[in-house]
């Protein structure tokens, strides 16, 4: 089940037979290792992939693995188009960086200054938000879970709209907390757009896809812009594996992005080679892209680092830990992975696209095959032992207000030494390999940096999200909820079961219920709403459903709310009416304390917008 096709593979003349990649690969030898690791995932985990690098100004290697199409056997070739996901996001920080370049913005002035009076309604600090708050990501915004992706092209707005309509709250002072934002690059593309007088998309296609003769790429969201790329685009599938390891379309497999910027190109490798190719100029040459090579040397400078001086971003681009010093981004769509990483310094870059949904053995791990694994050895170092990092974390990257700050309760993850070097955490292994330095296990071969306060864990880093300590008043409130939900759960379905069987006990008798007793049956039945409605809620959010139609659940719990407030005044006033024993008054109260719970967690976890 596995197609190959050799593109191109052009040994240029300065990979002589000596020379070898910083892992140590003869460049003689490199085809035969790149398809060697490739095979081992191309119709096993990856439906199809394109892999290319170049190298010293020219692309040495461009291969194709496996398909476009499964089922009909369709090869991926160098004319088939893939989405970036966000690696779209390295487009929006080059044209921030010459707009800045022709004086038109600052990088470390409040962006404020480039928007309409008012645009931002739901800051927090008083603190600046620059330009560098947006690459590095730290600018304090929550993360939004509704209406980034649609399922139509018409649902799709002007930047603007959608801008306003994802805008989300601001939560940490800018500069002190790293949560990836899309919201935050898309606003990039905004204020591009502002300054330039054009939409953005337009402004991509004139000033660099234009430039470097990137005609099989397009930024635009519906892709009306390049009807080529829209036609090849429906020639390829987005697959996921199933639960018998077979490979099958993508639910979501065609999807549109609302806030565009932040992950909308789609094209080919070959044309995204010549991206990445103009941001390694060779000596004495200037990059299309720029006026002046500073420009783009500024731009791949580090401009954020971790605690302990480790870099981390690079005016948006990550710094990726290899043998070498690498720049890098990586982009995942519903049922697309890439990655785009390259070293200045070596001349050298790789660009990985497949059509499988998370994927990670070929997107991550051909850049380690190529640039060789990270190794921090400073002499003999004492590691510090890693039961200093057990607890409860969450990620930054969450939601902290509205409906879907539900998510951010259940994304809590628990890090667990499994011995003096080694932890467990989010699902994955991770090994200490440099005091305070931590790498995972798996293929996405991630790096944690621990930040220390007082001797306490202040947060554990990745590169796109801090990882903080869950507070106290975080556990306060998770324990209660879960406690209320149990109790109005089980108690509602326990009295609703017993109610039912006396009911078929007693069918023969004529026994009249009373005002209490119909009111809290109805209650009872009313409780089941709250459950039933956040299930559908969570279903609709998690497949693209707009926040303008997931409106009618808050609708119904505001309903429930006002119902449960009737309920209790009927259930009170007849409960003195009638005579009640002991009994009936004990189940009435805990019948409206089960309602109370819901109602309580309702409000407290913002289920009502």
């Amino acid at each position: 089940m596995l197609a190959v096709m050799v593109l191109c593979y052009v040994p240029t003349a300065s990979a002589k037979e000596s020379m070898a990649t910083p892992s140590g690969i003869l460049y003689t030898e490199l085809k035969e290792h790149v398809d060697e690791y490739a095979t081992k995932y191309i119709g096993t985990t990856t439906a199809g992939a394109n892999v290319l690098i170049v190298k010293d100004g020219e692309i040495f290697l461009n291969t194709a693995y496996g398909y476009a199409d499964v089922e009909n056997q369709v090869n991926i070739t160098a004319d088939t188009v893939f989405e970036w996901g966000s690696v779209t996001k390295l487009l929006v920080w080059t044209s921030v960086m010459q707009l800045a370049e022709q004086g038109k913005l600052k990088l470390d002035e409040d962006i404020r200054t480039y928007l309409p009076e008012g645009f931002l309604t739901k800051i927090r600090y008083d603190a600046p938000i620059t330009m560098l708050n947006l690459m590095h990501h730290n600018a304090g915004w929550e993360e939004k879970f509704t209406d980034l992706f649609y399922m139509s092209a018409n649902d799709i707005k002007p930047l603007e709209e959608m801008l306003h309509i994802t805008e989300p709250y601001q939560v940490h002072k800018p500069g002190s907390v790293v949560a990836y934002s899309n919201y935050g690059v898309a606003l990039a593309g905004f204020i591009v757009e502002q300054l330039a007088e054009q939409s953005f998309y337009d402004y991509v296609n004139e000033n660099i896809f234009s430039v470097l003769g990137m005609k099989d790429t397009t930024i635009h969201p519906t892709q009306e812009d390049n009807s080529n790329v829209a036609a090849k685009r429906d020639e390829i599938y987005g697959y996921i594996i199933n639960n018998d390891g077979e490979f099958t379309i993508s639910k979501n497999e065609r999807i549109y992005i609302g806030l565009y910027p932040a992950g909308s190109a789609i094209g080919t490798i070959t044309d995204a080679a010549k991206f990445m190719l103009a941001l390694m100029p060779a000596d004495g040459a200037k990059s299309p892209l720029f006026q002046n090579n500073r420009t783009l040397d500024e731009m791949l400078t580090t401009s954020d680092f971790y605690d302990d001086g480790i870099s981390r971003n690079a005016h948006g681009f990550w710094k990726g830990l290899y043998t070498v010093d690498v720049l890098e981004h990586a982009g995942n769509t519903d049922s697309f992975s890439s990655n785009f990483s390259f070293s200045k310094d070596e001349n050298m870059g790789v660009i990985v696209f497949t059509n499988q949904a998370g994927e990670a053995g070929i997107s991550y791990g051909l850049p380690t095959l190529i640039f060789g694994e990270y190794s921090k050895v400073e002499g003999k170092q004492t590691m510090p032992n890693a039961q200093e990092l057990e607890g409860n974390y969450y990620m930054a990257r969450l939601p902290y207000k509205g409906f879907t700050k539900l998510y951010s309760a259940l994304s809590i993850g628990r890090f667990k030494a499994t011995d003096s070097n080694s932890i467990d955490a989010f699902g994955m292994k991770l090994e200490q390999i440099a005091p305070y330095l931590y790498k995972s296990l798996d293929d996405y071969r991630i790096y944690f940096h621990v930040t220390l306060n007082d001797g306490n864990v202040e947060m554990i880093s990745m590169p796109t999200s801090d990882i903080l300590p869950v507070t106290q008043k975080m556990k306060i409130l998770n324990l209660f909820s879960i406690v209320a939900v149990a109790f109005s759960g089980l108690y509602t379905l326990i009295i609703l079961l017993i109610l039912f069987i006396k009911k078929i006990i007693n069918r023969k008798k004529a026994v009249r219920a009373t005002v209490a007793e119909k009111w809290e049956l109805r209650l009872l039945f009313a409780n089941t709403i709250p459950f039933i409605n956040i299930i559908v809620l969570a279903y609709r959010t998690l497949n693209y459903a707009s926040y303008t139609t997931l409106k009618i659940h808050f609708w119904v719990n505001y309903g429930y709310i006002a119902f449960v407030a009737i309920s209790l005044v009927a259930i009170f006033t007849g409960w003195k009416k009638t005579t009640t024993t002991r009994s009936q008054k004990i189940r009435y109260a805990f019948s409206c304390i089960s309602a109370l719970l819901l109602v309580i967690l309702i409000i407290g976890w913002e289920l009502y917008y």
